[in-house]
């Protein structure tokens, strides 16, 4: 018996997308967004791979680059809040530069589960018999039972 399982970080930065909500400040330059970015780890490592400057002092995680810079929390509803400034920041501008920290994210958490169900594969009397990463970025594996 085997299963085949799709691992699609497209349908999660879709859902993530769809739960941003811009906000526009006071300030000129400013603009604060929510998104459901939850895990700090995965979260400092799309940073990473964006190629921002990363720092995390255990409050919020601080990503900077060309002039931008998102510092990442946590609204009292336990949402992450990406607070986006920088000279001359326009809200479209801050929407897209989160929404690409969104996609980074997304495949950060694809990646995560890959690895948790390949470990949880063996204990579970499982092997991965295939793996193929697919045009639109998903991953079918196919697991194969040893006994």
């Amino acid at each position: 018996m085997s299963v085949t399982l799709k691992l699609r970080s497209e349908a999660l930065a879709q859902l993530n997308a769809a739960t941003i909500a811009a906000h526009a400040q006071a300030q000129p330059g400013v603009v604060t967004v929510r998104t459901r970015m939850r895990h700090r780890d995965l979260l400092a490592r799309a940073l990473t791979g964006l190629r921002a400057q990363v720092t995390d002092d255990g409050t919020s995680v601080v990503a900077a680059w060309e002039g931008r810079r998102i510092t990442f929390g946590y609204g009292p509803d336990g949402v992450q809040v990406a607070h986006v400034d920088g000279p001359g920041l326009a809200e479209a501008e801050a929407q897209r530069l989160v929404l690409s920290v969104d996609e980074a994210y997304a495949a950060e958490v694809q990646r995560a589960v890959l690895a948790r169900l390949k470990e949880r594969a063996a204990s579970n009397g499982m092997v991965v018999e295939s793996e193929r990463v697919n045009a639109d970025q998903s991953i079918s594996v196919t697991l194969a039972a040893t006994s």
